[in-house]
C-alpha cells in the first residue's frame, strides 16, 4: 500500500441499461472527496447507458463485455484490472448507487484502522436517501449483525468505528487488496446472485471479517420491499432456485457432507409438500432443480475445493 500518499481506490461498476442512474451514479464519485480512479464493464447494454458515461464522464475507463457475464465475472474483469493498475483497494458500487462525499474516505480509514475487515459496507438507505434500503435493515438484523441496531437506538457504544456482519450485499463494497489477494475473485460458477453471499462465507473462512461502517452512507435506488419468490415467472424461480442451492452446496466453511445433506433435506421436503398440495408445476421445478444441481455436483467440488486456496480464481 503505499504509504507516501493517498491510498489508490478503484471504484468498479458493472453496468446493463442503466442509463438512468449514469448522473447519479457517475456524478457522486465526482463529488467524492477522496480520490477515486472508475472501471465499468458493461454487460451488452441495449441503451445509451455507454455513450452517456463515455460522453458525460469521459475519465472512466469502459470495458464492453462481448456477453452478459452477470456481476461476478463482470467484476472479476475489472479487478484483476484495477490490481493490475495498483489499487489498494477496490469499492464495487452498483449501478444502481450512488455515495455520498465521505463515504469512500470514510470507508478507508475505517479499514485501516480495523484491518482484519477485508470487506467494509456503509449503511444502505433507499433512493430517496430519507429511509434505510429495505434489504440493508435486514441485514443488519442482530442474526446477522450483532448490537448494531441496539446500539444506535440506544446510543451505546456508537463510537464504534464497525460491526461485525454475516452479510452485506454488494452493492457498496470496500475491499481491501490483502483481502482479494487473500479470498481471491468471485467464483464463476455462480451465474447471476449468490456470488456476494459466497464472498462472504470465503472471507471467513480466509479469516477475514466483513463490516458495516455506521458514520458511511450509500443510496440503493432499488425495489423496496420483500421479495415473493412464489410470484416469480417461472424461469427466474427456476434460476433463483439454483442460486440458492449453489449457495448452500459452496459454503466452504461446513463439510461438504453437512452441505450435501441439508440441500437434499431440503428439496425433498419442497418437492413431497408441492406434490401433495397437488401443485404439480412446483413440484416438477424442485425436482429439475434436484437433478440439474446433482448433474453438477463435480464440478460443484472442484470449485469449492479451489475456494479453500488462497487467492482462488486470481489466475484464471
Amino acid at each position: 500500500m503505499n504509504t507516501d500518499q493517498n491510498p489508490v481506490v478503484f471504484v468498479i461498476i458493472v453496468t446493463y441499461n442503466g442509463a438512468v442512474w449514469v448522473d447519479k451514479c457517475f456524478g457522486s464519485l465526482r463529488q467524492s472527496n477522496f480520490p477515486v480512479k472508475t472501471i465499468v464493464v458493461d454487460n451488452q447494454s441495449t441503451d445509451d447507458c455507454v455513450s452517456k458515461i463515455r460522453e458525460g464522464y469521459p475519465e472512466v475507463d469502459v470495458v464492453i463485455s462481448s456477453e452478459n457475464l452477470g456481476f461476478g465475472k463482470a467484476n472479476n474483469i475489472a479487478i484483476l484490472k484495477a490490481l493490475e493498475q495498483g489499487a489498494d483497494y477496490v469499492f464495487l458500487l452498483n449501478q444502481d448507487a450512488w455515495i455520498m462525499p465521505d463515504t469512500i474516505e470514510t470507508l478507508v480509514a475505517a479499514h485501516q484502522a480495523n484491518p482484519q475487515y477485508y470487506v467494509l459496507s456503509p449503511i444502505h438507505l433507499d433512493g430517496t436517501e430519507e429511509s434505510l434500503d429495505f434489504g440493508f435493515s435486514l441485514y443488519i438484523s442482530p442474526y446477522h449483525c450483532k448490537n448494531m441496531v441496539s446500539d444506535l437506538i440506544l446510543r451505546n457504544g456508537t463510537e464504534r468505528a464497525v460491526y461485525t456482519t454475516t452479510f452485506v450485499n454488494a452493492a457498496f463494497w470496500l475491499i481491501s487488496r490483502e483481502g482479494i489477494e487473500k479470498v481471491g475473485l468471485f467464483d464463476p460458477i455462480f451465474p447471476h446472485y449468490g456470488e456476494d453471499d459466497d464472498y462472504m462465507h470465503r472471507v471467513m473462512y480466509h479469516g477475514g471479517h466483513t463490516g458495516i461502517c455506521p458514520a458511511a452512507f450509500g443510496c440503493h435506488d432499488r425495489m423496496q420491499q420483500l421479495a415473493d419468490v412464489k410470484k416469480f415467472p417461472y424461469e427466474k424461480r427456476y434460476k433463483r432456485q439454483i442460486v440458492g442451492c449453489l449457495i448452500t452446496l459452496m459454503n466452504i466453511n461446513r463439510s461438504f457432507y453437512h452441505c450435501l445433506m441439508v440441500f437434499l433435506r431440503s428439496r425433498i421436503e419442497f418437492f413431497f409438500s408441492a406434490f401433495l398440495k397437488l401443485r404439480f408445476k412446483e413440484s416438477f421445478l424442485e425436482m429439475k432443480v434436484f437433478f440439474v444441481i446433482l448433474s453438477q455436483m463435480t464440478k460443484i467440488v472442484r470449485h469449492r475445493n479451489s475456494n479453500k486456496k488462497r487467492g482462488s480464481w486470481l489466475q484464471n
